[in-house]
């Protein structure tokens, strides 16, 4: 079993009230973090999960890293829409959070729940993937949208 720390990244922008999920985005998304917080501190009793916001008028880590998924749970039902998502800096948050870890031994996890169309710097995007890389942390992006408003990306990565 390998020993990890987990932080969550949640997106709280203004696009997580549409409805085509049921019955919303957020909700949706909240249910998805209780299966990834309980399965994480189920496969490990030393596993942390940690929990970040990435939309609003700034990013926030919400809840620091833990082996407590009812905390990270209980803060969950707090978070509530508004503004525009930040991805790239939640990343780098998120980062800097698992930088300072309790365990060292633990491998870095960072899961970004994203439902709104980022607009990204490939060059930036491009930086930031390079140091996670470098650093060893591993990065999961679960959508909540659809794919229709990315298309441009997809095109200029498909070449």
């Amino acid at each position: 079993m390998v020993l990890e720390s987990t932080l969550i990244c949640v997106d709280n922008s203004e696009f997580m009230r549409n409805g085509d999920f049921v019955p919303t985005r957020l909700d949706a998304m909240r249910d998805a973090v209780n299966v990834v917080c309980h399965s994480r501190t189920r496969s490990n009793p030393e596993n942390t999960v940690g929990l970040m916001s990435m939309a609003g008028p700034q990013c926030q880590v919400l809840v620091t890293l833990t082996a407590d998924a009812m905390k990270v749970l209980s803060k969950l039902q707090t978070v509530e829409p508004s503004g525009f998502i930040h991805f790239l800096t939640a990343v780098r948050i998120a980062h800097l959070a698992l930088k300072h870890r309790m365990g060292k031994n633990h491998r870095m996890r960072i899961i970004a729940f994203v439902g709104s169309p980022l607009q990204l710097d490939a060059n930036e995007l491009k930086k930031v993937a390079r140091k996670l890389k470098k650093e060893k942390v591993n990065v999961d992006v679960v959508p909540y949208i659809n794919y229709y408003y990315n298309t441009e990306t997809k095109s200029e990565d498909s070449k």
